[in-house]
């Protein structure tokens, strides 16, 4: 769902914030996209990301679509399995379905099942281990460690937030408010969900009644600055906590506010997108926020948050959007990658944000309408700060007037890391530019090593990558795409397939 719900709630950056500088690029042209192309590749026809007007987008560098399902959707993975989920609708709180596909032959993938899923989530996410393989959307948890069989464990109680009086709508409530981004942290135990900072704990697969749910709102919003801190402050002095009003039937009743206007003034968003460290003791949250008129609490920050310790803790905290957030190892520190979404063909109408502007020299700002990159933090020890970005030519200030001239608005979604416990590679939906793969061995200076741009992929749809095989289950704009990663991609990269 493109429109989310911080634009809508009046969340904003201000437009002064700065960007981390750009990262350094090593690349044979300027310009031009240092990706390792095959002999039988057709590389982009000049600037890193364009596609120029009149040209259609198919081009690949460095990896090749070897199969392919006219599914649509948002796509994940596991084993000899691919999942991709359809007919989701954040706005009409439908979950939709998932497609079970087989890839024991990844040139032939044949679909060989379906199983519904309930409320709407923009994501969908997959957690295996040595003691269980869970598949969540929504609210819905899938056994999965009979890959071509998932078996429904139960249905997560995301309580059914509303704003006024209407009936709650999109995810558990509100066009989106819950949830909106999952997560499951390493041992696949406990799901979390934004906006705001929810845990479900799903210890016990066998039991559904005891999946607790736990909302870390209000431990958390007498840490954030903005109009909501001395609500929640004077309320904790009072012995009143909000959180605990909103769940009970004779108190809120699962109404945030009774206009957005209540709701963002009193409840802060916290994040768009989550992810959690390996141990479960760190989770990360990334916010939105907008840029224009109504300024509201900060500018977009990732957070990191000490979930063990009671109240949780905010620990950490760097400038940068949260759209898109994914934390991972690499050279003995760990990392996170973050960004926003939407640029400069955002609908001004549907927004009281300004739409971003590629010709406006660095730094300038991250907000939502802003995600023409993909920054790189470093988060070790709770230090965070921004060390890099992962970018393409087109967005850079020099090449503005080429992008207008093409019509397009290359923008980031979701991105992922293909070994969070060691990582070598991220791979970036960029929008219109494709999917991009970036050696992230070095964060401080992430490279481009492969693309495959055959037109915009699914929004939220993330993707997979089966790394016995380097293939990478790809939510592509027509299907769901089986792409697989050429030998000198590997050979440079040093993986093992």
């Amino acid at each position: 769902m493109k429109r989310i719900m911080m634009v809508s709630i009046l969340a904003a950056v201000l437009p002064t914030q700065p960007a981390p500088a750009k990262a350094a690029q090593e690349s044979p042209r300027a310009g031009f996209s240092p990706a390792l192309c095959g002999s039988g590749d057709v590389r982009e026809p000049d600037i890193q990301g364009n596609v120029p007007k009149g040209q259609t987008a198919a081009y690949n560098c460095g990896v090749t679509r070897i199969g392919e399902l006219p599914i649509v959707g948002v796509v994940q993975g596991y084993g000899m399995c691919a999942y991709v989920r359809t007919g989701s609708d954040m706005g009409n709180n439908r979950g939709g379905e998932v497609h079970v596909i087989d890839v024991r032959n990844p040139s032939k993938p044949v679909e060989v099942g379906r199983v519904p899923v309930k409320m709407a989530s923009e994501t969908m996410r997959v957690m295996v281990t040595k003691e269980r393989a869970v598949l969540v959307s929504g609210s819905s948890v899938y056994d999965i460690r009979d890959c071509m069989h998932p078996v429904l464990l139960g249905e997560i109680k995301w309580p059914p937030l509303t704003i006024g009086d209407g009936p709650p709508s999109g995810g558990g409530g509100g066009a989106g408010l819950l949830p909106h981004d999952l997560r499951l942290n390493r041992t696949g135990t406990k799901v979390y969900a934004s906006l705001g900072l929810w845990e479900a704990d799903i210890t016990d697969l066998k039991d559904p009644e005891s999946w607790k749910i736990t909302d870390y709102r209000c431990d958390l919003a007498p840490q954030v600055p903005g109009p909501w801190q001395e609500v929640h402050r004077q309320g904790q002095k009072a012995g009143i906590n909000l959180c605990n009003d909103l769940a009970n039937a004779k108190g809120a009743n699962s109404r945030v506010g009774v206009s957005r206007i209540q709701y963002a003034l009193v409840w802060p968003t916290l994040s768009h997108s989550l992810d959690v460290n390996d141990d479960g003791t760190r989770v990360y949250l990334g916010d939105q926020k907008i840029e224009g008129p109504h300024n509201l609490g900060e500018t977009p920050k990732i957070r990191i948050v000490d979930i063990t310790k009671r109240p949780v803790q905010i620990v950490g905290e760097t400038d940068g959007p949260g759209h898109g957030l994914d934390w991972f190892r690499a050279g003995g520190r760990e990392y996170i990658i973050h960004s926003n979404e939407l640029g400069s063909s955002m609908d001004a109408a549907a927004s009281p944000g300004i739409p971003g502007d590629t010709c406006r020299p660095y730094p300038r700002p991250s907000a939502d309408g802003w995600g023409f990159e993909v920054f790189v933090s470093d988060v070790t020890n709770d230090q965070a700060r921004n060390v890099s970005m992962l970018r393409i030519a087109i967005n850079d200030p020099e090449y503005c007037e080429a992008r207008k001239a093409s019509g397009l608005d290359p923008t980031v979604a979701y991105h992922l890391v293909d070994n969070p416990e060691k990582a070598t590679f991220a791979a970036v939906n960029f929008g219109s530019a494709g999917l991009r793969i970036f050696d992230i061995r070095n964060p401080v200076k992430p490279s481009e090593v492969a693309y495959f741009n055959h037109g915009p992929m699914v929004h939220g749809g993330v993707g997979y990558y089966d790394a016995a095989r380097g293939l990478i289950y790809a939510a592509g704009g027509t299907g769901f795409w089986i792409l697989k990663l050429e030998p000198q991609v590997i050979a440079r990269l040093g993986l093992k397939t």
